[in-house]
């Protein structure tokens, strides 16, 4: 069996067992378990035989770190939860939300089948493949790969950055010892790069694997369907982000307001306007 084949085995294993698991447990955070897993598996499987191919090593070792980071990140908010009576206990939010809007079960195991397992699988599987495309054109390294180097390993500290600041304060605005501050019981984060986008892990998220396509761009210096990958998850994400602010719009009357002062992904200073939302709520 060949690594590609190999590969596309562990696609087909993972959609089954995702749709299965959900089906019978109504758990179905499957996806969300292996989303930061699966990418670094296939590029380590890509790369075996080939690490004289430079540029995929480097590119592989970016995204097993990145692989690391948000396995870590997951893990620490109780997504691998497990127990022997219930099984995996942890599960997005978001699922529950769709569980309301989609009452009839039929119809959401349909949508389990479908939207979670087969299209967010394959599309980790698509954004993941510029990797195998590197691998098949072994060109030598340039001045833009050094580049797209620099700019992966800044894309990857920024999300654990926009990580770090969203873990604390989810922490802190559920203690006590911060139970007076304003910016804290406004229940959604305003500090760090949070203060200047209100999503700034998804931009980082989306521009490391803009970097991967770029990757495969410049390896073979011709373009292949597999780059429109990126095209697609930013679509996933801008849905994403739909229904998390409508979620948190309900939850939190001030952020319908927040939202005129910031930006959705791009983590951009507009310094005087935060502060003038953030005088306003003193008020």
């Amino acid at each position: 069996m060949s690594a590609f084949q190999t590969t596309l085995l562990i696609l087909a294993v993972s959609i089954i067992v995702s749709f299965f698991y959900g089906l019978f447990t109504r758990n179905y955070s499957t996806v969300d378990r292996l989303w930061s897993v699966l990418p670094p598996v296939y590029g380590l499987i890509w790369l075996y035989g080939h690490t004289d191919n430079t540029r995929l090593l480097i590119a592989t070792i970016l995204v097993a770190a990145w692989g690391i980071r948000l396995t870590y990140n997951f893990a620490r908010r109780g997504g691998y939860g497990f127990s022997f009576k219930q099984g995996f206990t942890g599960e997005d939010y978001r699922w529950e939300i769709m569980r309301e809007r989609i009452p009839s079960r039929f119809l959401f195991e349909l949508f389990n089948l479908f939207f979670i397992s087969i299209f967010q699988l394959l599309l980790i599987f698509v954004i993941t493949l510029p990797l195998y495309l590197v691998r098949q054109n072994p060109a030598a390294l340039n001045r833009i790969d050094i580049l797209l180097f620099a700019l992966h390993l800044l894309f990857l500290i920024g999300e654990t950055i926009s990580d770090n600041q969203q873990y604390r304060f989810q922490n802190e605005k559920r203690s006590p010892e911060y139970a007076g501050s304003y910016r804290h019981q406004l229940g959604f984060n305003t500090f760090g790069l949070w203060k200047y986008s209100r999503h700034p892990n998804y931009f980082f998220e989306i521009a490391q694997w803009l970097v991967v396509a770029l990757y495969a761009l410049n390896a073979s210096a011709s373009f292949h369907p597999a780059l429109l990958g990126v095209a697609v998850l930013i679509l996933l994400f801008i849905g994403s982000t739909n229904l998390t602010e409508s979620i948190t719009e309900s939850r939190y009357l001030q952020y319908k307001e927040w939202k005129k002062y910031t930006f959705a992904w791009f983590p951009l200073p507009l310094k005087k306007l935060n502060a003038d939302f953030l005088e306003s709520t003193m008020e």
